[in-house]
């Protein structure tokens, strides 16, 4: 599973928790999803292959930032790590012990409680893929779920159902909702569900059954 470490002051006071997958780190606000994505420059100069005695310099390190926010969500939900993970983290950074951070727990997964009314939100993933699921309780209203995202120079759905956003490294995908409605045998029925925006609001997307 993805590995999400709480935040002892290791970053940002903002950020809940933190996650660090392949290419790219997570940051968890009461409100907003921060991906940071990271890719080395493929075209950085190189110094020449044919001296033995060369040294390479890594290539510089390129970054693009997304934010997915909750729009109009509860500003200050409960955010807790669910399912903890054996591991921990450590940052012995400088030669000042009262400024390292140890034993910093992690977890599998992070839920939000009442991110809208009667609606939880729930972050983890594999693989590094990460995954979220919104929790509708009976009666609440699924159509107060608008995600606006900011840092992608467009955002469109795919003919797959999938939501694309397009960053400086490359295209970012949101797989297509996938929903279902639990019933009082635990049984899970699919319901049709989708991605859909407005050009009145194109960085703004909600999620239709």
């Amino acid at each position: 599973p993805l590995q999400f470490e709480a935040n002892h002051g290791q970053v940002d006071d903002q950020v809940k928790f933190l996650s660090r997958g392949s290419g790219y780190t997570l940051f968890l606000t009461p409100t907003e999803s921060v991906m940071v994505l990271q890719q080395r420059d493929a075209t950085a100069n190189t110094s020449d292959a044919h001296d033995p005695l060369a040294t390479t310099e890594p290539a510089p390190i390129k970054q693009s930032v997304v934010r997915m926010k909750l729009e109009g969500a509860n500003p200050s939900p409960a955010i807790d790590g669910m399912e903890q993970l054996p591991g921990i983290v450590n940052y012995f950074i400088g030669n000042d012990p009262a400024k390292w951070r140890t034993k910093i727990p992690t977890y599998a997964k992070v839920q939000y409680k009442e991110a809208y009314p009667g609606i939880d939100l729930a972050y983890y993933g594999n693989q590094g893929k990460l995954e979220y699921d919104f929790i509708v309780a009976p009666g609440a209203d699924p159509n107060q779920i608008k995600l606006a995202f900011e840092g992608a120079s467009e955002i469109k759905v795919a003919a797959s159902g999938d939501l694309l956003l397009t960053t400086a490294l490359g295209e970012v995908r949101l797989q297509k909702p996938v929903v279902y409605q639990v019933g009082n045998d635990g049984h899970k029925a699919l319901v049709a569900g989708n991605y859909i925006s407005s050009p009145k609001a194109p960085t703004q997307v909600g999620i239709q059954l």
